[in-house]
């Protein structure tokens, strides 16, 4: 059955998603927002926003193309001249930013840091290149190393991190080592630390590069890059919309401290919100190749509207399982961090529209009209800038989360109708209605009527999370295949 396969893909693909997430929401979000004051964690939720920006750059949009053309690549040219171009990009860039690393360090208020631009910039480079080598790992299905090697890097994180913040501070209060050696609340070493888990996952894909068997071909290339550059600029427009509020928050505050705990509020509220982003993660590491499997199939616009449908109901049910729990959720941060917990239902909101943006997004993918992904992230980046430039002075950061939500709705609407021009499936809209009228029934009588009552509210509310799961899993036909497989397998158990 194609959706237990989908399932079970997404699942596993989760454990190189989810898991290193956990990982590292559960030891390194907490730890963070515990150890540095709200200020210092400002910069860092700035620095890695630059972060993202800079690996839509550097991969210029080869993932998805590897995807599209290594489909018929018997030769290895697709992935021999990808793995090539961004070997070669990755290290200019490296050596660019190395040389004019004072000028990028003043420009961006970093002046007395400028080391903070080098390791960021050997980062970005590291993680570009081994952009290609996992998406193979992926169109090979080859999930579980793919996974490892995920966890790995976050392992190597949370590792490197204790030893500088943890260790080094102790061995120096022991007069084991001088006082200049002392690390604590120096936010240098979580870039430190960053670099060697990237190095460190480098080693391990060594193997799966391969150099000997590596085609280079400039024809090939040329062509990926045709179809996949559009992407990069679409891919940059929908980075200002996921990152660019972190960027201008701290420049349209005039007073740099109060900017800086107003991002550091932002931020790690914005880390509750982005547990939801986790699973569209894992959703898409394995439906997007199956996507590009499946076309062509009698029945590929029948599965691909099913799969819009189940995504939906599941987004809604953690969201719900969030929201429900949230005064247990919420202390993936510390507690100073509490003021800004307005924002995780926005971001919430938001995600789901972006999930669902990304699903439709496979009409411009499947038929190489990959320039509309310029237009429809254009409208997206758009709304974000307005609400970062015109609205963040007078609301704070609560601009920057409305910001995403109408951001990603527009996207998500335009998205639609264009594709119904070029690529019509049928998503049954009045379904995918009637289960968004009941979960906001459910949210309605969670808050509403039920509200805070401990263990009966938390009783309720898995009962509601389940319930809704069970009338999706009816509407949809799939209970009784579940219950007919769950039958079939303690009859044989009773033969036996």
């Amino acid at each position: 059955m194609i959706y237990k396969k989908l399932a079970g893909q997404t699942l596993v693909y989760g454990l190189g998603t989810i898991v290193p997430k956990i990982l590292n929401y559960s030891i390194l979000t907490v730890y963070y927002t515990r150890l540095f004051p709200v200020e210092q964690f400002g910069i860092i939720t700035e620095l890695y926003a630059y972060v993202a920006f800079l690996m839509i750059l550097l991969t210029y949009g080869t993932e998805t193309g590897f995807f599209k053309f290594a489909q018929h690549d018997s030769k290895g040219e697709v992935y021999g001249s990808l793995l090539t171009s961004l070997f070669t990009t990755s290290v200019l860039f490296i050596f660019i930013v190395s040389i004019f690393s004072r000028s990028i360090a003043r420009s961006l208020e970093y002046e007395g840091n400028v080391e903070y631009i080098i390791l960021l910039a050997i980062i970005v480079g590291i993680d570009a290149f081994s952009t290609v080598p996992f998406a193979r790992l992926r169109k090979e299905e080859r999930s579980i190393r793919f996974a490892w090697l995920k966890i790995i890097n976050v392992l190597a994180t949370i590792v490197s991190v204790l030893f500088f913040y943890e260790l080094i501070p102790y061995l120096v209060s022991k007069g084991l080592l001088q006082d200049s050696w002392n690390t604590a609340s120096n936010i240098r070493y979580v870039l430190v630390s960053n670099l060697i888990a990237s190095a460190v996952v480098l080693v391990f894909i060594l193997p799966e590069l391969q150099i000997k068997k590596i085609r280079f071909n400039g024809r090939v290339l040329k062509e990926v890059l045709a179809y996949s550059l559009p992407l990069l600029v679409a891919g940059l427009a929908g980075t200002i919309n996921e990152t660019l509020d972190r960027v201008l928050l701290r420049h349209m505050v005039p007073d740099q401290n109060e900017a800086l705990y107003i991002l550091g509020i932002y931020g790690a509220n914005y880390r509750i919100g982005v547990l939801l982003f986790i699973f569209i993660q894992m959703f898409r590491y394995a439906v997007e190749p199956f996507y590009f499997n499946y076309q062509g199939k009698p029945d590929e616009h029948e599965v691909f509207a099913r799969i819009m449908r189940l995504f939906i109901t599941v987004s809604v049910l953690i969201t719900m399982g969030m929201l429900f729990y949230l005064k247990y959720v919420k202390f993936f941060i510390a507690p100073r961090y509490h003021e800004g917990l307005l924002i995780v239902p926005i971001i919430l909101i938001a995600y789901i529209f972006y999930g669902i943006f990304f699903n439709q997004s496979i009409w411009y993918k499947l038929h190489k009209k990959t320039g509309y992904a310029i237009l429809l992230t254009a409208v997206g980046a758009s709304c974000t800038l307005v609400a970062n430039i015109f609205f963040v002075k007078r609301f704070s950061y609560m601009a920057a989360a409305y910001g995403h939500l109408v951001a990603y709705f527009l996207m998500m609407l335009v998205s639609y109708f264009l594709g119904r021009r070029y690529y019509r499936i049928d998503y049954n809209l009045l379904r995918i209605g009637e289960y968004i009228l009941v979960a906001l029934l459910i949210f309605a009588i969670r808050f509403l009527v039920v509200g805070e009552k401990g263990l009966v509210s938390d009783t309720l509310s898995a009962l509601f999370i389940f319930g809704y799961a069970v009338y999706v899993l009816y509407r949809e036909k799939l209970l009784n295949a579940i219950f007919k497989k769950y039958g079939n397998k303690n009859s044989k158990s009773i033969k036996a």
